[in-house]
């Protein structure tokens, strides 16, 4: 099980424009991606993340209806919602690239928001890149 809290990894942010139930998909997609959660970890339960995050229960339903559709969670009635194993939750290089387009589409919609060029995100990344080598 991994050390990271989900409720640490599923925020969703009001002011960004694409759909709560959409943002806290891409939210777990990039944490399993990551590695920050790990196949075998428990999600909230649909009522509790509906609570903290302040958004319908039906919103966080569609999301993990979506995920488990995608295989990338299992939910066992009873006992929860939680990431599906590795064999079917990751490693698959559509999956990847599938995670990567989610999170390009954040940083574009978020730098669009803040007045910043492609020429500056890009020059940022960069610098970013860098400083971790």
């Amino acid at each position: 099980m991994s050390d990271t809290h989900p409720n640490e990894i599923i925020a969703i942010d009001p002011r960004s424009g694409a759909p709560f139930y959409r943002q806290i998909i891409d939210r777990i997609l990039l944490a399993v991606a990551a590695g920050r959660l790990k196949p075998g970890d428990r999600l909230p339960t649909v009522r509790q993340l509906a609570i903290d995050l302040k958004v319908n229960t039906n919103t966080v339903s569609r999301a993990y209806r979506e995920l488990e559709i995608r295989r990338v969670v299992n939910t066992h009635r009873g006992t929860g919602t939680f990431v599906a194993a590795e064999s079917d939750a990751a490693g698959d290089e559509a999956r990847r690239l599938e995670f990567l387009e989610a999170f390009c589409d954040g940083v574009v919609a978020d730098a669009g928001k803040l007045g910043f060029s492609l020429q500056e995100v890009v020059e940022g990344l960069h610098d970013r890149l860098a400083d971790r080598r």
